[in-house]
């Protein structure tokens, strides 16, 4: 039967609202016509709250009474629910299969939910896609709130993320940065105006967060070592892949999480592909542990210079609150966020040269050209911190956040007065995507990049939220502003930059839970004049340390 859906899907592309109908119909029979959640009316009740917001039109094939938007189902998903924001209004009740969702386009009422409500969506939707990728819901950002939650929280706080473990960790930033630098710098030496080299700044970024992030949780790393700028080892290769895979079917926009029979049937093997992620992922991090438990020594026991070696120590006095699970629940932690923020920034940059060049007078005039930037030179660039808002702002990290859920009964404030009643068990879609594009707030031209917009104060107090709020807000914040910060500072201060071609860098957006960029960026460069020699230090000062 599923080979049979599969084939009539893909010659019937083109009929896709039909076939979405289809199914639609046949989950809502297969689930017993679960009952609606809210009604659509808006007559108050005796306290003055409303029983729900207003949904927009729901799928004509679907009962009144069973009101269904899968057919507003579309990639990417914070694209599509912006856009019904646009035409129905801020808060809105929407249907996905028998799931009721409400999204969110209202700051205040973001606010809300996040702050005064934060215990009450502190919870995490049991999503079927997620189940495997998370060990069934076990990992720090798919665990609900309770136990298991608050102590991967406590070590993720206190022993990974903590302001004490971030300087110890800045020499792994401080020479991995560089170490990116001399790998452009190696793969073009000669290179100049008329004859310059081409970067995939995707996999360059990759490669850094991804070297920067295994040398802190295990002392590993995957890139660079002995061999040239492009050697890959197959462990690398393959996490690469995984980190891919697993943002692309993460998240909130996978029609087998809301339509039974797509799960059931397993419709493009969307399930048997995330068994055999999570087996990988997990062997991988099973294998970390493994090794740093057999090389450890006394003496690197004592120094203790690693999470993973931390939590190892920590194990030997509390081996339930340090189990191998809750470190492999740790290890699993995201790689593909900080190094696609990099690639949008950098994409940002080549298509307005002016910021790129304003931001590269600033560095040589507090940094000047006789050594690379360092991470405490970062406090000292304004500009620099205005570009790294502005990017968050255009394409934060999670354009709909990670999905939240009721745990209890509540109600939130809208415009004009009035509350709306939200049942427990409803998933909570906050839209920052659309938040940071809102003229009611960032001004006429709200889409375009201008790091300026943040000079001098002027956005205090403007609403902004690209790692979350509340509880759920996202504890490796200060690695990520830390990584992109000097990874953009890096590259503008070394290197010349330029477009592949004369059109602009192309800025579609794809899906996933972390938004990359549709098109990898490339783009040509070619080492500054007056960087060569600080270039060069790099290769033997990296060799000599690392």
């Amino acid at each position: 039967m599923r080979a049979v859906l599969e084939e009539w899907i893909k010659q019937r592309e083109s009929w896709k609202p039909f076939w979405v109908r289809g199914i639609n119909m046949v989950g809502y029979s297969i689930n017993g016509l679960h009952p609606v959640l809210f009604s659509s009316q808006a007559d108050g009740d005796d306290d003055g709250i409303r029983a729900a917001p207003p949904p927009p039109p729901a799928e004509p094939a679907v009962p009144p009474r069973h009101r269904g938007h899968l057919h507003l189902f579309k990639k990417p998903l914070h694209r599509a629910l912006s856009g019904l924001a646009a035409t129905h209004g801020p808060v809105l009740l929407l249907h996905f299969g028998s799931r009721a969702v409400l999204h969110v386009t209202d700051p205040a009422v973001a606010e809300e939910c996040l702050t005064d409500h934060d215990v009450t969506f502190a919870n995490r939707p049991r999503l079927p896609s997620s189940c495997h990728l998370s060990n069934g819901y076990t990992t720090l950002g798919s665990s609900s709130y309770g136990p298991n939650w608050r102590n991967l929280r406590r070590i993720a706080t206190v022993e990974v993320f903590s302001a004490h473990r971030l300087l110890r960790s800045a020499d792994v930033r401080g020479g991995e940065v560089p170490h990116m630098a001399r790998w452009l710098y190696l793969a073009a030496p000669a290179a100049g105006p008329s004859e310059p080299a081409r970067a995939d700044v995707k996999a360059r970024a990759f490669e850094l967060v991804l070297n920067v992030v295994a040398r802190m949780v295990a002392g590993k790393q995957y890139y660079g070592g002995e061999g040239d700028a492009e050697a890959e080892t197959e462990e690398a290769a393959r996490f690469r892949e995984m980190v891919r895979e697993y943002f692309a079917m993460h998240g909130a926009s996978n029609l087998q999480d809301f339509v039974l029979l797509l799960g059931l049937v397993d419709i493009g093997g969307a399930k048997r592909r995330a068994v055999k992620l999570s087996r990988e992922r997990n062997t991988w991090a099973q294998r970390l542990i493994d090794e740093h438990r057999a090389t450890a020594t006394a003496a690197a026991a004592t120094e203790a210079r690693t999470m993973v070696g931390d939590l190892l120590k920590m194990q030997a006095s509390e081996p339930e609150a340090y189990s191998d699970k809750v470190i492999t629940a740790l290890c699993l932690t995201g790689t593909d966020t900080s190094s696609s923020t990099i690639e949008w920034g950098m994409a940002l940059l080549l298509n307005h040269p002016a910021a790129m060049a304003k931001a590269r007078a600033e560095i040589d005039r507090f940094v000047g050209t006789g050594r690379v930037v360092e991470e405490a030179d970062l406090p000292n660039l304004p500009y620099l911190q205005c570009i790294i808002r502005e990017n968050l702002r255009l394409y934060p990290v999670g354009p709909l956040l990670a999905p939240h859920e009721s745990s209890a009964d509540c109600s939130v404030s809208v415009a004009g007065g009035g509350r709306y009643a939200v049942p427990a068990g409803t998933m909570l879609l906050v839209n920052v995507h659309a938040m940071h594009r809102d003229a009611r707030f960032w001004g006429p031209d709200p889409e375009s990049f201008s790091p300026e917009r943040f000079e001098g104060g002027r956005s205090e107090g403007k609403w902004m939220l690209p790692f979350g709020m509340g509880r759920r807000r996202c504890p490796g914040e200060g690695l990520a502003v830390k990584v992109v910060g000097l990874a953009l500072a890096t590259l503008v201060q070394c290197f010349e930059w330029r477009r592949v071609g004369d059109e602009e860098v192309d800025m579609t957006e794809g899906s996933g839970l972390t938004m990359p960029k549709a098109v990898p960026l490339e783009a040509l460069y070619w080492p500054r004049p007056e960087m060569v020699p600080a270039l060069s230090g790099i290769f033997f000062i990296y060799n000599f340390f690392y």
